[in-house]
Parts: structure tokens; sequence; C-alpha cells
């Protein structure tokens, strides 16, 4: 069951690598869309205010102006489109962060387990456990804490200073 959690753990590292990488690359492609949008917005801003353009010089100049206003317009669309697959991308990775909280949970929960069994077989009080090996980097929010293990009460014993009470009485 050990090997498991270790398995669990270190596969739960790695998921948490692979989207923190990818998160990164997804905000970088949103920012860069999302100034091509702008820049785009603005060229035709710009050609909406201005002064009507001059007479074309001839009908090759119309058609190379529009050729280069459709460009831009197909341009335009692609970046809306990749904004919204960026946009559903970050929803997914958002997922599996959640999903990845559940995981580590979950192990957590196992951890208690283990240790409670490891105390049950040994019939002594649960010992410090060992420290979990920890990411170099930490980023994000932290895991969520490790509940601690209740004391275990057995009402036959009794602490050492009621029974020298009661041999003083």
């Amino acid at each position: 069951m050990r090997g498991r959690y270790e398995a669990a753990l270190a596969e739960v590292e790695e998921m948490k690598r692979r989207l923190r990488e990818h998160a990164q690359r997804v905000a970088a492609r949103e920012k860069e869309l999302e100034q091509l949008r702008l820049d785009v917005a603005g060229r035709q801003g710009r050609r909406r205010t201005a002064m009507p353009p001059p007479a074309p010089a001839g009908p090759d100049r119309s058609d190379e102006v529009a050729r280069a206003i459709a460009d831009a317009e197909k341009r335009e669309r692609e970046a809306v489109q990749e904004l919204a697959l960026a946009k559903a991308e970050r929803e997914r990775l958002e997922e599996r962060e959640q999903a990845i909280r559940k995981v580590e949970r979950e192990l957590a929960g196992l951890r208690m387990h283990l240790q409670e069994e490891r105390a049950r077989l040994t019939g002594s009080a649960p010992s410090e456990p060992p420290e979990p090996a920890r990411d170099p980097e930490p980023e994000g929010e932290p895991p969520p804490p490790t509940p601690l293990p209740q004391p275990q009460t057995d009402p036959d014993l009794e602490p050492a200073a009621t029974s020298q009470l009661k041999k003083q009485r």
C-alpha cells in the first residue's frame, strides 16, 4: 500500500508540473491573441474614423487593398477563434486542477489510514510522520492540510498523577 501511495504522490507531482507548464503556455498565447485582437481593432477604428481615402490609383490598387482587408479580417477571425480555444483550455486546466486536489485529499486520507494501521500493528501511539518530499519550486495554491491524528483514549488507563494521589490517601 505504501508503494502505491508513493507512486500516486509522484504521479500527482508530475501532473502538477505539466499543468503549470501548460497553463503558462496557454496564458502566454492568450496574451498574444488579446494583443493581436487589440491591434486589429485599433486598425479598424482608425480606418473607420479617418477621412475617406483618396481615389485609388487604378483597379490593381483597389484589388490589393481589398485583399489586404480580407486578410486582416481573416486573421482577426482566427485570433478570436484561438482566444475562445484558449479560454476553453483554461477551463479544462481548472477542472484538472480540481481533480488533482481531490486526489491529494484522497492521498491524505490514505496516509492517515496507513499511520493508524501502523500504530495499531505496533501497538503504540503514532510517531511523527516522515516529512514528505517537497516540490523545489512551490507555486500556486498549497495542498489542503493533513488532518492531525486523534490521541487514543483508553478508559482503563489512568494518569500517573491520579494514581499517586490515591496511594497517598
